[in-house]
């Protein structure tokens, strides 16, 4: 992490020595007040002379579908509760 100089595992994405590091005072708060957090590992493979990464391209739709359906239908017209 370029801004707090934490350092993850490309394996598995788990925090990997100190957890914010940097700046050295501002990094140590920050550092105690959230718990270390690993980063998202894609799937990846070699195939053909090419790599291949696992993408799930369906994430964003499926995370929105329950806040986006109240705010744009407010009237419920989308599943038949407005009639």
């Amino acid at each position: 992490d370029p801004q707090w100089g934490t350092k993850s595992s490309l394996v598995n994405g788990e925090v990997v020595g100190k957890w914010c590091p940097s700046p050295p005072v501002l990094g140590a708060l920050i550092g105690a007040i959230f718990p270390p957090t690993g980063v998202w590992v894609p799937q990846v493979r070699e195939q053909g002379g090419y790599v291949e990464v696992l993408l799930d391209v369906n994430a964003k739709a499926e995370f929105e579908k329950k806040y986006w359906k109240g705010i744009l239908d407010a009237q419920g017209k989308a599943d038949g509760g407005y009639y």
